[in-house]
């Protein structure tokens, strides 16, 4: 039998809720064919990171018993595949009694919220991610202290080595057009082996669904090539952290609706209150930013993360960095998020506390012109401390459960403290080095 013709063969690629697809290889004549319903585990809403089962009380309800659940493959989302010319990715969502716990079904409940007030929303990610050149294998053999990123020390916006690592950049450039993901921008970050790449805005549903793509497509090329890539929040307590900013503007009757030529700093009074909204519950959905134990250990003062659910114009150590600029650009820029975001669930906590600002008519404070670090004392509480503070305020938020819904707020919150305990008992090298002889 000779080889399978290309149509017949596709991935299918579902997100689940720490943000990473998983999925299959489909051999069918229609995939391609209009969204159409296939079967597909129910198990990955109730995996965590390594494929164990989130445990839940008898008051906590899991998906049934790991059978098949209804998976709506998305025709219009098909991307080539860099490392496999001869197949397409497909994005796919839960659907069904599965929907109301899917990130990008999520997501989709939100726009249709800022939709119910006459907005459209649009997005743009950008991602820092660091290469390793170790591959899989080596990798697991060696202590951290002993991998070797692709290059040495930090040398942020380094043209030297852009055009030393030119090859490798036009590799980027080139997989990311091929698969429909549009950079703005790719260049050296401050960090060994740090690079960051922008994605174009875009609707905001198509914008997350690229982001998604972006981490698991640069993961499967940084592999083909004998390295690895991370997006992890904080890589090492010696390196910044890496975030996933991202750039959010919303549109009524096709006009910039956070755009006002006539107030001060072209800030509109919907933008007032937006990024009220966005401050006021900031605490409160911080979890959708900042998912994993790790997360915290990048929101550090003097590291150009957030403390604080503060705001400032064109400020970068603010949660939210307004950019003034005319009716095109005019924008925010949530920075609470970092790189190992769901971006499903990041860009809905982000849009869905804004519209919660709107209909409430947020006050919008004083912005920071100084180090928001520094003045967090003076007009705002700090961000939540770490996974189990930030998980127990989103589990306990009437506004949470009004905006996602009392289902996806218990799911996600029981798989956030499932990830907390999960690495409570583990003894790390630091603590080795710091206790050992001494106490």
């Amino acid at each position: 039998m000779g080889p399978l013709h290309e149509s017949r063969k596709a991935l299918i690629g579902v997100c689940d809720f720490d943000g990473v697809l998983r999925g299959k290889l489909v051999l069918s004549d229609d995939v391609s064919a209009g969204d159409r319903i296939i079967k597909f585990s129910e198990a990955v809403l109730a995996w965590d990171c390594s494929d164990r089962v989130i445990q839940a009380n008898s008051a906590q309800e899991l998906p049934s018993v790991f059978g098949d659940a209804d998976l709506r493959v998305l025709s219009a989302t098909a991307r080539a595949v860099p490392t496999c010319h001869d197949r397409f990715l497909y994005l796919a969502e839960f659907a069904g009694a599965h929907e109301s716990i899917c990130p990008r079904g999520v997501l989709r409940k939100v726009l249709r919220r800022a939709a119910d007030h006459g907005y459209s929303c649009t997005a743009g990610f950008e991602f820092e991610f660091t290469l390793f050149n170790e591959s899989a294998e080596t990798i697991h053999k060696k202590p951290y202290d002993q991998w070797v990123p692709l290059t040495r020390g930090p040398f942020g916006y380094s043209v030297a080595r852009t055009l030393a690592s030119n090859e490798l950049f036009d590799e980027i450039l080139a997989f990311c057009d091929d698969a429909r993901l549009p950079l703005s921008g790719l260049h050296f970050e401050t960090g060994p082996g740090a690079i960051e790449a922008s994605l174009r805005h875009c609707d905001a549903l198509e914008a997350a669904d690229r982001a998604v793509l972006l981490k698991s497509i640069v993961k499967s090329w940084a592999q083909t090539r004998g390295m690895m890539a991370t997006f992890m929040a904080k890589v090492s307590e010696n390196w910044p952290g890496q975030s996933g900013h991202i750039h959010i503007s919303m549109s009524s009757n096709g006009q910039n609706a956070f755009y006002d030529g006539k107030a001060s700093r072209n800030i509109s009074g919907t933008m007032n209150q937006f990024v009220g909204g966005q401050l006021k519950y900031m605490n409160d959905f911080c979890v959708l930013a900042a998912p994993n134990v790790n997360s915290y250990k990048r929101l550090l003062p003097g590291f150009w993360a957030p403390t604080c659910p503060s705001w400032g114009v064109d400020n970068r150590s603010c949660a939210v960095r307004v950019i003034p600029g005319n009716e095109s650009a005019h924008r925010l820029e949530y920075r609470l998020s970092g790189a190992d975001i769901n971006p499903y669930l990041a860009l809905a906590g982000a849009i869905g506390s804004g519209i919660l600002g709107v209909e409430e008519n947020a006050v919008l404070a004083t912005p920071i012109a100084g180090d928001a670090s520094e003045e967090r004392h003076a007009a705002y509480e700090p961000l939540p401390q770490n996974l189990a503070e930030a998980t127990s305020r989103f589990a306990q938020s009437q506004e949470a459960i009004d905006v996602f819904g009392d289902r996806f707020v218990e799911a996600f919150s029981r798989s956030r403290r499932w990830e907390w305990d999960a690495v409570q008992h583990r003894v790390s090298d630091c603590e080795r080095e710091r206790y050992f002889e001494v106490i």
